[in-house]
């Protein structure tokens, strides 16, 4: 095996590299950019030990919703 070998072995190997850093530089952006950012936890208020109440903002209006660990129900929307 002679130097040319490893140098396109190191070549080829840093470009998958790159391939792949841009790759998960591009998910990262799209995670970002789908982010429940419209959707706000304006308070929590716990009732038991697996039940609470929220009131959330979703896009400007407000619910207030009631969640256990087997079901979710909305209150009201204020």
């Amino acid at each position: 095996m002679d130097l040319g070998y490893y140098i396109k072995f190191i070549t080829s190997s840093l470009v998958v590299i790159g391939i792949l850093l841009v790759i998960l530089k591009a998910t990262k952006n799209l995670q970002k950019s789908n982010t429940a950012k419209d959707i706000r936890l304006i308070d929590r208020f716990a009732t038991g030990s697996q039940s609470n109440i929220f009131l959330l903002d979703i896009k400007g209006t407000q619910y207030v919703i009631g969640a256990t660990n087997q079901h979710i129900s909305l209150i009201d929307k204020l």
